[in-house]
């Protein structure tokens, strides 16, 4: 028998009065009371605030649009759902994106980066049966649903002489479904070469998208999409028709200021093992605000690159000139929408195990540096 039926047995006996119980199944009511409540405040309990995280990024959208009424390229890692976010931050909504977005439903257009690679090597990039062209025609439905706007394809880092009629296959059928779809070129030596990404032969031999709106969210399938090189693209091709427009990043994660080694940064790096992509202290800000920051070294690139293309491309009165830091450029209130970190802490330790058992069969540098990881985000919660 277990508790649940003796419970009901004294519950039928009393009939809720407790003078007919003996000592022994009053305390064992009690008790039962006292851990059924717990559990249930638990499960109602809020450890990450995601409405109030929703209404956070809104806004800051907002008011960066409101302040310029420029076009705002707004590069985002997802705009579907964050299975990592929901994981590590018991709260997150799974309908976030649709959420924050459907606030500027009038004010949005979509691109979507793909790397010809992907498309030509037909890359699996999520774990599911299907080939990559039914991938994105599915991912294309649901962002048509979610978003009330047909995304726009944007084919990156073409090589004519590799396969070139493969690629003009791929596009046929996304035409024939009324998608527009866009090729960007190879550049060589991008993105250290800005003299030749500011040329005809770089960002100049690409077409310029039409676009009517000026919230534009850019988005990817696969790695190494393009999507930032696609931004970068469209605003050189702007400005050279005085269209003025500008660069942010929408993120959640890394939270920068939170220490390095806070478990939440932690699981957050362990995650982009696999793509080298490390947390690091962002100096630049620190210089500019004597503050503690943490980046990623993706964008901290990412920041060098767009500070020496905003100086050669855009005057003084635009705002990407005005940033300092990688921090300055993206959107991230996380942080403030954490109300119990005790129990973030452990969601995240949760996590990285999760990761150690799948890579537990790789030796080397990820599952040594995986390892470290858990062992850093074990003494930071002691």
């Amino acid at each position: 028998m277990n508790s649940r039926d003796f419970f009901i047995i004294i519950s039928k006996k009393s009939l809720w009065n407790f003078d007919k119980l003996t000592c022994f199944e009053y305390n064992i009511f009690v008790f039962y009371f006292v851990i059924k409540n717990m559990g249930e405040l638990n499960e109602n309990k809020i450890w990450f605030d995601g409405e109030k995280y929703i209404e956070l990024q809104r806004n800051q959208i907002n008011d960066r649009l409101v302040n310029t009424a420029w076009r705002l390229y707004l590069e985002i890692d997802s705009l579907i759902k964050n299975e990592y976010a929901q994981e590590v931050l018991p709260g997150y909504s799974p309908d976030t994106m649709k959420k924050v977005f459907g606030w500027f439903k009038d004010k949005i257009e979509i691109l979507i980066s793909i790397n010809s690679e992907d498309i030509i090597n037909d890359t699996k990039i999520w774990e599911d049966n299907l080939s990559l062209w039914d991938f994105i025609e599915h991912r294309l439905l649901v962002l048509e649903r979610n978003f009330w706007t047909k995304p726009v394809l944007v084919i990156t880092n073409i090589d004519v002489w590799n396969m070139f009629d493969l690629i003009l296959n791929f596009e046929r059928r996304f035409q024939k479904k009324q998608y527009r779809v866009f090729e960007k070129y190879k550049i060589s030596w991008y993105p250290y070469n800005l003299k030749s990404m500011l040329s005809e032969d770089g960002f100049g031999a690409d077409d310029h998208i039409p676009l009517t709106k000026n919230l534009i969210l850019v988005t990817w399938i696969g790695q190494n999409s393009g999507k930032f090189s696609t931004c970068l693209w469209q605003i050189y091709l702007d400005n050279e028709i005085w269209i003025r427009a500008w660069y942010a990043k929408f993120q959640t994660f890394p939270i920068w200021n939170l220490p390095l080694d806070h478990p939440i940064n932690l699981a957050y790096e362990a995650m982009n093992l696999s793509n080298w992509n490390k947390n690091i202290v962002d100096w630049n800000h620190k210089k500019s605000y004597n503050q503690d920051a943490i980046t990623t070294s993706w964008d901290s690139e990412s920041f060098e690159i767009l500070q020496n293309f905003a100086k050669e491309t855009v005057n003084h009165k635009n705002y990407m000139i005005k940033y300092n830091s990688s921090i300055d450029m993206s959107i991230n209130c996380t942080w403030m929408c954490i109300s119990d970190e005790n129990a973030i802490n452990s969601a995240c330790i949760n996590e990285i195990e999760k990761l150690k058992s799948k890579y537990e069969s790789l030796w080397g540098d990820i599952l040594n540096k995986l390892n470290e990881i858990y062992e850093k985000a074990l003494q930071r919660k002691k």
